[in-house]
C-alpha cells in the first residue's frame, strides 16, 4: 500500500491498542494536540530524543512504526530487496517490536500492532510478503537469502499498492476509527472545543 496508508493504518492499530490494551497511553485529544504542537517546534534531533524518551503521542508513534518496515527501500543500496524477510516477514513481527520495546517499553504493544498492520496489508498486494525461513518445502535458501531477498510466501489478494481508490477508502475508514476513539478519550476529560481553544490561543499568541 501507499506510505500514507501505512501511516494511518499504523496509527489506527495504535488507537486499538490504547483502547483495549494500554489505556494509560490514551491521554486526551487535548494532550495529543499539545504534544504534536510541541514536536513541530523542534528539529529532527530533538524529535528523535522525544521518541526515545516516550514523549511522542502514542498515535504518532503508531504511524511512525506503521511505516518503519519500508526502511528496506533505503537499504536497497546495500542489496537488501524491498519486502525481503528482514523487514517484511513474521520474523520482523518478533525482532523489531522487541528492539523498540527495549528502547521504549511503554510502546512495545503499539509497535507490535503497527508493524503487524504493515505486514498484513502488504499481503493484499500482488507481490505479497515473506513468512518464515525453512518452513516451505519449495524454499531451499539460506537464512541470509531469506533476509535479503524477496519472494512471495503469502498473498491474500491482488490489490495493487498504487490503487488509489483502495488506499483512500481504507484511510477513510481508519480515520473514522481514530476520530471515534480520540473523541471518546476527550469526552472523558470534558468538552472538546472549550478545552482546545484556550490552548490553541496560547500556542498561537492570539487572545480570543
Amino acid at each position: 500500500m501507499q506510505k500514507y496508508t501505512h501511516i494511518i493504518v499504523g496509527a489506527t492499530a495504535a488507537a486499538l491498542v490504547i483502547a483495549f490494551v494500554s489505556p494509560e497511553l490514551k491521554g486526551t485529544l487535548l494532550s495529543q494536540f499539545q504534544n504534536l504542537m510541541n514536536l513541530s517546534r523542534y528539529g529532527s534531533t530533538w524529535q528523535v530524543q522525544l521518541a526515545l524518551s516516550g514523549s511522542v503521542p502514542a498515535l504518532v508513534a503508531g504511524g511512525f512504526f506503521g511505516i518503519l518496515p519500508d526502511l528496506d527501500q533505503i537499504l536497497k543500496r546495500e542489496k537488501v530487496m524491498h519486502r525481503s524477510g528482514l523487514l517484511h516477514s513474521i520474523l520482523t513481527l518478533i525482532w523489531l517490536p522487541l528492539v523498540i520495546g527495549f528502547i521504549v517499553p511503554q510502546y512495545f504493544a503499539v509497535a507490535t500492532a503497527a508493524i503487524f498492520s504493515h505486514w498484513f496489508i502488504d499481503s493484499f498486494n500482488p507481490t505479497g510478503v515473506r513468512t518464515l525461513p525453512y518452513i516451505l518445502p519449495r524454499k531451499q535458501e539460506s537464512l541470509k537469502d531469506f533476509l535479503w531477498n524477496h519472494e512471495r510466501d503469502l498473498r491474500i489478494a491482488k490489490l495493487r499498492y498504487d490503487n488509489h481508490a483502495v488506499n483512500v477508502v481504507l484511510c477513510g475508514i481508519c480515520t473514522l476509527v481514530i476520530a471515534y476513539f480520540a473523541l471518546s478519550w476527550q469526552a472523558e476529560g470534558g468538552g472538546i472545543l472549550g478545552s482546545l481553544l484556550p490552548h490553541i490561543s496560547q500556542l498561537l499568541n492570539v487572545t480570543l
